[in-house]
Protein backbone atom coordinates (compact mmCIF):
# COMPACT_ATOMS: atom_id res chain seq x y z
CA UNK A 1 0.00 0.00 0.00
CA UNK A 2 1.29 3.44 -1.02
CA UNK A 3 2.50 6.02 1.93
CA UNK A 4 0.24 8.66 2.11
CA UNK A 5 0.86 12.36 0.77
CA UNK A 6 2.90 14.39 3.91
CA UNK A 7 1.89 18.00 3.05
CA UNK A 8 3.67 19.20 5.74
CA UNK A 9 7.14 18.34 3.83
CA UNK A 10 5.35 19.75 0.79
CA UNK A 11 5.25 23.42 2.60
CA UNK A 12 9.04 23.84 2.26
CA UNK A 13 9.01 23.99 -1.09
CA UNK A 14 6.57 26.66 -1.06
CA UNK A 15 7.85 30.59 -2.42
CA UNK A 16 8.61 31.98 1.00
CA UNK A 17 9.14 36.00 1.03
CA UNK A 18 12.61 36.55 1.54
CA UNK A 19 13.70 38.77 4.05
CA UNK A 20 15.09 42.17 3.24
CA UNK A 21 18.03 42.10 5.28
CA UNK A 22 19.21 39.22 3.12
CA UNK A 23 18.05 40.79 -0.05
CA UNK A 24 19.92 43.03 -2.26
CA UNK A 25 17.09 45.32 -4.21
CA UNK A 26 19.34 46.03 -6.87
CA UNK A 27 20.07 42.40 -7.94
CA UNK A 28 16.46 42.24 -7.67
CA UNK A 29 15.63 44.78 -10.33
CA UNK A 30 18.47 43.82 -12.30
CA UNK A 31 16.81 40.43 -12.61
CA UNK A 32 13.96 41.24 -13.33
CA UNK A 33 11.87 40.20 -10.26
CA UNK A 34 10.50 41.22 -7.28
CA UNK A 35 10.51 40.20 -3.82
CA UNK A 36 7.11 39.23 -3.54
CA UNK A 37 6.81 36.80 -5.81
CA UNK A 38 9.06 34.53 -8.45
CA UNK A 39 10.98 36.56 -11.38
CA UNK A 40 9.44 35.15 -14.43
CA UNK A 41 11.45 35.24 -18.01
CA UNK A 42 10.89 38.18 -20.96
CA UNK A 43 7.71 38.00 -22.51
CA UNK A 44 8.17 35.98 -25.71
CA UNK A 45 6.20 37.82 -28.81
CA UNK A 46 4.86 34.90 -30.71
CA UNK A 47 3.69 35.24 -34.61
CA UNK A 48 2.11 32.93 -37.31
CA UNK A 49 2.89 32.45 -40.87
CA UNK A 50 1.44 30.25 -43.60
CA UNK A 51 4.17 28.91 -46.27
CA UNK A 52 2.20 27.73 -49.59
CA UNK A 53 4.71 24.93 -50.87
CA UNK A 54 4.20 21.52 -52.49
CA UNK A 55 3.58 18.59 -50.32
CA UNK A 56 7.15 17.18 -50.76
CA UNK A 57 8.76 20.40 -49.15
CA UNK A 58 6.40 20.70 -46.80
CA UNK A 59 6.30 16.62 -45.72
CA UNK A 60 11.05 17.27 -45.68
CA UNK A 61 11.08 20.20 -43.92
CA UNK A 62 8.55 18.37 -40.89
CA UNK A 63 11.25 14.51 -41.13
CA UNK A 64 14.02 16.93 -40.77
CA UNK A 65 12.47 18.93 -37.82
CA UNK A 66 11.55 15.77 -36.50
CA UNK A 67 14.50 13.77 -36.86
CA UNK A 68 16.88 16.46 -35.36
CA UNK A 69 13.95 17.11 -32.43
CA UNK A 70 13.16 20.46 -33.01
CA UNK A 71 10.54 22.65 -33.51
CA UNK A 72 9.53 24.44 -36.60
CA UNK A 73 10.34 27.83 -35.33
CA UNK A 74 13.99 26.51 -34.23
CA UNK A 75 14.73 24.86 -37.90
CA UNK A 76 13.49 28.19 -39.07
CA UNK A 77 16.18 30.01 -37.18
CA UNK A 78 18.62 27.54 -37.86
CA UNK A 79 18.08 27.82 -41.54
CA UNK A 80 18.13 31.35 -41.89
CA UNK A 81 21.19 31.48 -39.53
CA UNK A 82 22.73 29.51 -42.26
CA UNK A 83 21.76 31.41 -45.32
CA UNK A 84 22.80 34.74 -43.77
CA UNK A 85 26.20 33.64 -42.47
CA UNK A 86 27.28 32.46 -46.45
CA UNK A 87 26.13 35.69 -47.43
Amino acid sequence: MPKPLDIERLKKFENSRPSTANTDPTLLERAGGSIDRWPSREPIRDGQMSVKAPLDIIDRFKRICKDDRRTYADMLGILMDLYESKK
